[in-house]
């Protein structure tokens, strides 16, 4: 006995193949265009999440000097891509940050020995700029000013 075919229902049709293929090109040309944006654009805030977080422990560093009545320093290495905060007193590490990879700091300028230290004014030794960068050469520059304000520049 022979299978009987089925019939089409009026008002019920499908989606061929080559309109399924066009979709997929739609949205591999969309992809192919928002990829390299999305990476540009998360790169840049990356680095400026990694300028606020620099000048927030900037800002840190600064508080405890003013609250202890002892001078703090933020030391850092610019091979590591990191810093700590230290009581100068007693030399002991308060915070150690990190700066992650993409972002590097590029350079230091104006600090005696790549140090910022605080005095229990909240005043600083030394002024100076520090400029993190990322792959795609856009900077952020945190200035120091000699009254101990920290303020991000992107």
């Amino acid at each position: 006995m022979p299978y009987p075919r089925k019939r089409k229902q009026p008002g019920i049709a499908g989606f061929t193949l080559s309109e399924i293929l066009v979709v997929i090109a739609i949205i591999a040309v969309t992809a192919a265009i928002a990829v390299p944006f999305y990476r540009t654009v998360t790169l840049n805030l990356d680095l400026s999440a990694a300028g606020r977080d620099l000048a927030s422990d900037l800002r840190l560093a600064q508080q405890l000097s003013v609250t202890t009545q002892l001078d703090h320093r933020v030391v850092f290495a610019i091979a590591g891509n990191s810093y700590r905060i230290m009581n100068t007193s007693s030399s002991a590490t308060i915070k150690y940050g990190a700066i992650k990879p993409p972002i590097t700091i590029l350079s230091i300028t104006g600090l005696q020995s790549d140090t910022v230290t605080f005095n229990s004014t909240g005043a600083v030794t030394s002024t100076g700029t520090i400029i993190l960068t990322n792959p795609n050469n856009r900077q952020a520059i945190i200035d120091i000013k000699p009254s101990g304000y920290v303020k991000i520049r992107q």
